[in-house]
């Protein structure tokens, strides 16, 4: 009883607040992406954070299991008191768009990777384990875990996330993406030294994305770069962490490579296998 109470107070809260622009940091966005439509993709959530007596819009995330969705660990900021995960959205101001699911979650549910390092940006990663199962059904599916031994490289992925066409604090309600190849880690390192003019070591931890047209901004951090699997499911590749520069296209993205840590996700979730 004690737990509903708690929600239906946060609840009662984001529905005032949810429709009020968002001021405060800036939110990671896709440039140049088209609209996807319902159903395309389902294992897609976006976080809302309470924080500082306010919500805001934060990040991306991706379904791992009925009870599992993960993130950036970046995402998830120290003073954070809960979030609202939006699931089988496409447009996050319609309450009433089919499919869609909202869960709230406080902040002891989450599981930010001990070897989180925010000055070298690595094992950028987060779980959120939620308090009552997802309903998977045609707008809701998890995606699935990539194989470990698969590097994925030269492969063609698709980044989503909710975001508008330039690089400002104002984003689109409407999910977007954009199709992208997976670039060489050593080609990575490459381009990565050129941008930065220091030398680059680039961790097996990452997963790079080719420069493009379009590029994930000023972040839809935690979001997925996935594959389509012939059975129709989709594979989760990696977990979006940086761009060189203030949303720049035709530059390297860097992505958190999720393969890297199948042991630790499985440690907090009923993932098996």
């Amino acid at each position: 009883m004690a737990l509903l109470k708690w929600q239906i107070i946060f609840l009662t809260f984001l529905l005032y607040h949810l429709n009020d622009e968002v001021a405060s940091e800036p939110i990671k966005r896709i440039v140049n992406g088209s609209n996807a439509v319902a159903k395309q993709f389902p294992y897609q959530t976006f976080l809302y954070t309470f924080k500082n007596y306010e919500w805001y819009a934060t990040c991306g995330g991706v379904i791992i299991s009925s009870r599992a969705v993960l993130t950036a660990a970046h995402c998830i900021a120290d003073n954070a008191v809960a979030f609202i995960i939006f699931i089988g959205a496409v447009n996050l101001t319609d309450s009433l768009e089919p499919g869609q699911q909202r869960v709230i979650v406080k902040r002891s549910y989450v599981v930010v990777h001990p070897e989180w390092d925010e000055f070298q940006l690595i094992n950028d990663i987060a779980l959120i384990k939620l308090p009552v199962e997802v309903h998977f059904n045609e707008y809701v599916q998890p995606a699935k875990l990539p194989n470990p031994k698969h590097l994925y490289e030269n492969e063609m992925g698709v980044v989503s996330g909710w975001g508008n066409t330039e690089s400002s604090n104002t984003g689109s309600a409407i999910l977007k993406y954009y199709v992208v190849g997976v670039l060489p880690l050593d080609e990575c390192a490459t381009q990565l030294k050129e941008l930065t003019r220091t030398p680059s070591i680039v961790p097996q931890s990452y997963i790079c994305l080719k420069p493009s047209d379009s590029s994930p901004c000023n972040g839809d951090s935690g979001g997925p770069l996935a594959i389509k699997n012939p059975d129709g499911h989709s594979t989760l590749l990696g977990l979006a962490s940086f761009v060189i520069g203030p949303c720049e296209t035709n530059r390297p993205s860097v992505y958190t490579r999720v393969s890297s840590y199948l042991s630790w996700i499985k440690n907090h979730t009923e993932i098996s296998g």
